[in-house]
């Protein structure tokens, strides 16, 4: 059976991304060209827009085959003290006289695009492109996976420090990621192996750099970077990262820790009140800002009046799906009432909104379909996409020229482009016309999330449409009972066609016990209350604009033509501290981090509410003024 090199390269405007290579069987070449993809788009320094991948055979008496690095693991309490290990082994190495000259060097060293190839013996750097450094390729480990997606920075790093330390006249090798989520360095040699360093850089520090110490007194430099650079290899007998625990939990233990670390841990808040502006925490009465219930509806007697009347009426659950006994004569008239508000020959209600993204997006796609995907799409986009096994496109947020360049340079049989309709992050608005028009000229469907556009944008709240003056329509709008409408659920509106497919094919359709009838009643009269007093939604508009103004004479920058204002704080801790003070203050509002949003973009997210009066939203301008103030 043949054997291949793979190599995969990716930037993202014109900056480099991500880096991996494989040398497999010619049976996993599907796989890994799959993996190496999906790496490329979901890294930490950013979803790559340009990615290469090249293949070349290689023959077995082409390939040399090297025992792994024995491995230890040399912790320190700073960073400033893993230097110093560092610098201890290199006084080991007989280097103490260079060791602070190659510190200084290496911490300096970046991008890390290739390694600096450094001659103690003359002090000099003898990498022939000093920009492009020397890039050690054509290496794997013997038997890895091929079809694991993640980058294991363990087991690729002693693979890279195994190859280079048996290259001619190399005396040692210094490296540190330039993963901004990876602290972890190591220094390596034949004497001390592979010598791991934690940590090394603080978490989200993108520096990274490698030096590959050199003696030219023992090797010429063209025969090193000829065997760095072209030699074929395969390393045996790779170590496991850490030994093998005999608690299987041990492992999720450790990673909770590490988000603790990193100020990513994520933990519940209880409310001991109903979901309105005023919610109690800890028996504390605190302003809500956080809630997608933007026109209150949620605590609105009338709905929930109706909500205890349906379950009254037609009992708890729903006892089955609605394929087989869970149809009631409520799911068809909410269905028939939001296919009217929604301007659609029909419609059809999903558990959840999560539930209607990847019902609709794993049905009407398949293996021979692409999606094109606005790189901030919601996350249950995403998943539908991945489930649906199509080829998925991402182009530049909201940009229909590069969503042109992208549909025109992937020629496909079937396609949709999706999105969200208001950035649940940004709250920023689809460019509905631009998009509904490149569907059209390149024969695509055309869908959109309105989960955060229903109640808050267009004169009614009726949405992305009707806020660009009914002059165009997505073929598929996807829509929530429970952000606007207070309730619960899911949905689809789109042609008669669409919707009776869906029925026959989404998945999170068919196979799920229907909603119960308690929600199906609230969200009806919460749509009757929508389409009948339109003031709610004017209120909420009237907010948004308000407070943007309040914010702006604080000295606070933010932007946004809805009800999510945004507003970037970038570091993750300081984020969490600004919205720990506020909630002192008795105003809740989230901190927004990484990975739901970028690194380095940590936020606070206001979510308005119709029934904030302008005195609660002055006075939450002039709290978060004071608290950037003091975090910072």
């Amino acid at each position: 059976m043949p054997t291949y090199s793979i190599k995969m390269r990716a930037s993202k405007s014109g900056m480099h991304v991500s880096g991996a290579e494989r040398i497999i069987p010619q049976q996993d070449i599907s796989p890994a060209i799959s993996a190496l993809a999906e790496r490329a788009l979901h890294h930490g320094l950013g979803r790559a827009d340009f990615i290469n991948i090249k293949m070349e055979e290689v023959l077995p008496t082409e390939l040399e085959y090297l025992d792994a690095l024995p491995v230890s693991t040399s912790p320190a309490p700073t960073i400033e003290g893993s230097f110093a290990i560092m610098r201890q082994i290199l006084g080991e190495l007989g280097l103490a006289d260079k060791a602070d000259e190659l510190i200084d060097l290496f911490r300096h060293v970046h991008p890390m695009r290739g390694a600096v190839l450094y001659d103690v013996a003359t002090g000099q750097r003898l990498e022939p492109d000093h920009e492009r450094g020397i890039r050690v390729t054509y290496m794997d480990a013997e038997g890895a996976s091929s079809s694991n997606s993640n980058k294991d920075h363990f087991r690729e790093a002693i693979v890279l420090a195994t190859k280079v330390i048996n290259a001619p006249g190399i005396v040692a090798e210094l490296c540190m990621s330039d993963d901004p989520d990876y602290v972890v360095g190591y220094i390596s040699s034949k004497q001390h192996g592979y010598v791991r360093l934690p940590p090394l850089k603080a978490v989200g520090d993108p520096h990274g750099g490698r030096i590959f110490i050199f003696d030219s007194r023992k090797a010429k430099a063209e025969d090193a970077i000829y065997y760095l650079e072209k030699q074929k290899v395969l390393v045996r007998g790779l170590p496991p990262e850490r030994p093998v625990n005999t608690n299987p939990q041990q492992i999720f233990a450790e990673e909770l820790e590490r988000l603790k670390e990193k100020s990513l841990y994520r933990s519940m808040r209880t409310m001991e009140s109903a979901q309105s502006k005023y919610v109690d925490i800890k028996g504390n009465r605190t302003l809500m800002l956080a809630s997608n219930s933007y026109l209150d509806l949620a605590n609105d007697a009338r709905v929930k009046q109706a909500a205890a009347d349906a379950a009254l009426a037609w009992g708890a659950g729903s006892g089955g799906s609605r394929l087989t006994t869970g149809n009631t004569q409520l799911h068809e008239e909410l269905e028939a009432e939001l296919a009217r508000f929604k301007g659609t020959e029909a419609a059809l209600l999903f558990n959840t909104g999560y539930m209607a993204n990847v019902g609709i997006l794993s049905a009407l796609c398949d293996s021979e379909s692409v999606i094109f995907s606005d790189e901030y799409n919601h996350a249950s986009i995403i998943d539908g996409a991945r489930l649906s096994k199509a080829r998925t496109v991402v182009y530049k947020h909201n940009d229909m020229q590069d969503l042109e360049t992208k549909i025109l340079s992937t020629p496909c049989r079937k396609g949709i482009v999706v999105s969200d309709a208001v950035f649940s992050m940004d709250g920023d608005i689809i460019d509905l016309p631009r998009f509904v028009a490149l569907g059209q000229k390149y024969h695509l469907l055309t869908m959109i999330d309105e989960a955060h556009a229903t109640g808050v944008i267009g004169a009614t709240g009726r949405g992305a449409v009707e806020h660009f003056g009914y002059s165009c329509a997505p073929d598929i709008i996807m829509g929530t009972l429970s952000k606007s409408l207070g309730a619960e659920g899911g949905f689809a509106a789109s042609s008669k066609v669409i919707i009776e497919y869906l029925k026959n094919k989404a998945r999170s359709f068919i196979f799920a016990t229907s909603q119960a009838p308690a929600p199906l009643g609230a969200a009806l009269a919460a749509l009757r209350i929508l389409e009948n007093e339109p003031q709610h939604v004017q209120a909420l508009q009237h907010n948004a604009a308000y407070f943007l103004d309040c914010l702006h004479k604080k000295g606070i920058e933010a932007h946004s033509p809805t009800a999510i204002i945004p507003i970037i704080i970038g570091d993750e801790a300081t984020a969490l501290k600004v919205a720990e003070e506020l909630l002192g203050e008795g105003i809740l509002v989230p901190a927004i981090r990484y990975p739901t949003v970028a690194k380095g973009t940590a936020r606070l997210r206001v979510a308005l509410m119709s029934t904030h009066t302008e005195e609660e939203l002055a006075r939450t301008a002039k709290l978060i003024a004071e608290a950037i103030k003091r975090c910072k």
